[in-house]
């Protein structure tokens, strides 16, 4: 049978599971795996067969597939042993599990016929026993192993010798290897202390976690907060930066930004270093801190734990909260409500919905802002409330529950619609009805879909036939053109182009524009209709009456009296009478609005009032109406502003502006930022590298940022 090669490899030894452990010579050969009759081989990168194809599988238990030392696991059956590339059975296959430790030593692993689990020890290539198979689990350093062993429901970690003799108790919720004989210990209350290779106690449980060591020196870490230790456990420097960098050339430091809360009249009011303070609501700030998250006071005073990853705020004042992937709820004195177990969260009308994992399928379930679970299913969705119901979804099939949890109507039905008036449209078995708030049939399932408008009326969709219909009545309308429903008529496109105004007993209100006289007719403004004829625009009023002449190359909306309009190329306006009030000047249409009209000619943009004067100089690339009725102004990568009435009121002169809409502008200006008055006049400093307008609280949140700067140690 032809060889199967299916895998290029190259050997090299291990390096271990910790990354300063001197990795051993790898071979320069490459090596392939081939697969003859079920059974995999060996080859060299010559094609010469080493092993010959006997085996189930080469490789190991555990990890990639790896030379170790010149040897190779095999498996024959489910059970693992040692062969080395001479193709000479080192070891037997007596293992349930095998793998590279350290040096020459493999970890591997026998089943207990009484539990069924592995015990794990540790033997040489060769197959003498290193450590005794009595162990859950064993990482290799390179003279001591970490080992765990099963106490009831969890396991607990401990380190021993070569010898199997005890350096560290087994009695640790974990213990992970630092580099420089330093392990790194945490309890049962999840705080970490760090051990030395005999067994001693350097430093006592306070950190949250630690680095690996490197040159002599790991980071300590809590919360958000770092220090630096050195192999004594000494601190070098306390718990309170946040980064450091360590190199041969000695350490820096990286402190947080420096914050100040700032008010109006340039007040500071606090100073605070974080990495980031948001405005999240009154009398409270979010703050961030490398990837953390909590909420402070107006005293800088922590409202939430530091530990949490994200936060989101809803309108109850409840806090959805995240610890790495889940997510739980704080209520609105920030106690925790529900813990962090949960995929989603959030929040509605005062209901929690949550999604976890159940029996491996992520399910939705409803409860109230006590924390008390009322949904009495899990679902797959749940739909936000109508008409004081909840859409649910269960078993691929759609109802409602009522805010006890109660399935007020079972699911049972393909689909489902918001309420209309106590109404649901749904389908059923492929076919459509409408439901009440008990679940009792209206209308009957049929073929055609159904939409409801209200209590009254709805309308079924079959093919391209459209249908009007009354609870009481049955058919009013049909019509195979597209309906658009209103509120309480219908609008019908006739394909001339017609539009028919239908009322809800089927009567026609009022015909549109024909397509017959128009080419096209635009949304009303202030009761003119702009119209498309013969190829040039006027102006027709509700009743087709033709008010402004067709003899513009285009047009727009009335507004304040006036409409654009395009003659020979340029836009000027006109007024309800067709008088030429303003001449064909700009380039671009324009509006007016609060008597000013962004314009723009050949010199620039500037702005006109309705009698054509200049309100301002045409000298800018661009203008941008605010919603206040003041104008951002654009030169060049300059910006300014005007106010209302067109006068210049902040030079244009900044980077950035924000009109911050309460008599200040935050500007920037060579990189930094400050808060102007509308008169220009500095009101902060323009020496921040960021500021940012909290409106809850009437403040500045202003920041200078931190740079690296060396340490000296002791």
């Amino acid at each position: 049978m032809k060889d199967i090669f299916y895998l290029l490899i190259f050997v090299f030894f291990s390096s271990s599971f910790f990354t300063d452990l001197t990795a051993f010579p790898s071979g320069s050969a490459d090596y392939q795996l081939f697969e003859r009759e079920g059974k995999q081989g060996l080859k060299d990168n010559e094609g010469n067969i080493l092993i010959s194809a006997s085996y189930d599988e080469l490789g190991w238990s555990k990890g990639p597939f790896e030379v170790f030392n010149n040897v190779l696991g095999y498996r024959q059956g489910s059970q693992w042993g040692v062969i080395s590339l001479q193709n000479e059975i080192i070891i037997a296959n007596r293992f349930s599990q095998l793998y590279p430790g350290a040096k020459n030593m493999l970890i591997a692993g026998i089943k207990d016929p009484a539990s069924h689990r592995h015990l794990m020890g540790v033997v040489t290539i060769e197959g003498k026993e290193v450590l005794p198979f009595q162990y859950a689990s064993i990482r290799l350093t390179d003279l001591r192993a970490i080992v765990s062993t099963r106490q009831g429901s969890k396991y607990v970690y401990g380190v021993v010798d070569f010898d199997n003799k005890t350096v560290i108790p087994s009695q640790y919720a974990d213990i992970s290897f630092l580099g420089s004989l330093r392990f790194a210990v945490r309890n049962g209350e999840g705080k970490t202390a760090i051990f030395n290779d005999k067994g001693k106690q350097v430093l006592g449980f306070e950190l949250d976690s630690i680095s690996n060591f490197r040159h002599g020196y790991a980071l300590t870490y809590e919360n958000h907060l770092r220090g630096l230790i050195n192999l004594d456990g000494a601190i070098l420097q306390p718990v309170k930066y946040k980064d450091f960098k360590v190199s041969g050339d000695g350490v820096k430091a990286l402190d947080f930004n420096q914050w100040h809360v700032i008010s109006n009249d340039n007040q500071e009011l606090k100073r605070m270093r974080y990495d980031a303070l948001l405005p999240y609501g009154k009398g409270l700030t979010e703050v961030r801190a490398n990837d953390k998250t909590w909420l402070i006071n107006t005293e800088a005073e922590a409202l939430t734990p530091k530990n949490y990853d994200q936060l989101k705020g809803f309108d109850s004042g409840f806090v959805a909260f995240r610890i790495d992937s889940r997510w739980g709820v704080m209520d609105d004195q920030y106690n925790v409500l529900m813990p962090a177990r949960f995929d989603s969260v959030f929040l509605s009308e005062g209901m929690i919905y949550t999604r976890e994992m159940i029996h491996g399928k992520l399910m939705w379930s409803m409860y109230d802002e006590l924390g008390v679970k009322k949904s009495h299913y899990n679902y797959d969705e749940i739909g936000k409330r109508t008409s004081h119901l909840y859409p649910v979804k269960r078993q691929g099939h759609w109802g409602f529950i009522d805010r006890s949890g109660e399935e007020v109507i079972h699911c049972v039905y393909d689909e489902v619609s918001p309420f209309v008036d106590g109404l649901s449209a749904v389908g059923f078995h492929r076919e459509f009805g409408i439901v009440d708030k008990t679940g009792d049939w209206i209308v009957l399932p049929q073929k055609a879909r159904i939409r409801v408008i209200n209590d009254q009326y709805y309308v079924t969709n079959d093919g391209r036939l459209t249908t009007l219909k009354s609870l009481d009545e049955g058919t009013i309308y049909f019509t195979e053109n597209p309906l658009e429903i209103k509120e309480n008529y219908l609008l019908e496109h006739l394909s001339d182009g017609t539009i028919w105004k239908i009322d809800f007993q089927g009567r026609m209100v009022k015909p549109a524009f024909s397509s017959d006289r128009y080419q096209e007719v635009r949304a009303p403004s202030e009761g003119f209709y702009a119209a498309k004829i013969d190829g040039k625009y006027g102006f027709i009023d509700a009743q087709n009456r033709l008010r402004i002449a067709n003899r513009y190359d285009e047009a727009g909306s009335f507004s304040e009296g006036l409409a654009a309009v395009k003659l020979m190329g340029r836009w000027g306006f006109i007024d309800k009478l067709e008088r030429l009030v303003i001449q064909p000047l700009y380039n671009k249409e324009a509006i007016f609005k609060n008597g000013l009209a962004v314009v723009s000619n050949d010199k620039g943009s500037g702005l006109i009032t309705p009698e054509g004067k200049p309100a301002c100089p045409f000298d800018f690339d661009a203008i941008e109406r605010l919603d206040n009725g003041r104008f951002i102004a654009k030169k060049g990568n300059k910006t300014g502003l005007i106010n209302e009435s067109g006068r210049i009121i902040i030079n244009v002169k900044y980077e950035e502006l924000q009109d911050l809409n309460n008599g200040y502008a935050i500007v920037k200006l060579f990189g930094q930022y400050g808060l102007v008055d509308l008169n220009g006049v500095d009101i902060i400093p323009i020496a921040y590298d960021q500021l940012i307008y909290d409106p809850n609280n009437g403040n500045y949140l202003a920041m200078k940022k931190s740079q690296w700067e060396s340490v000296s140690l002791p």
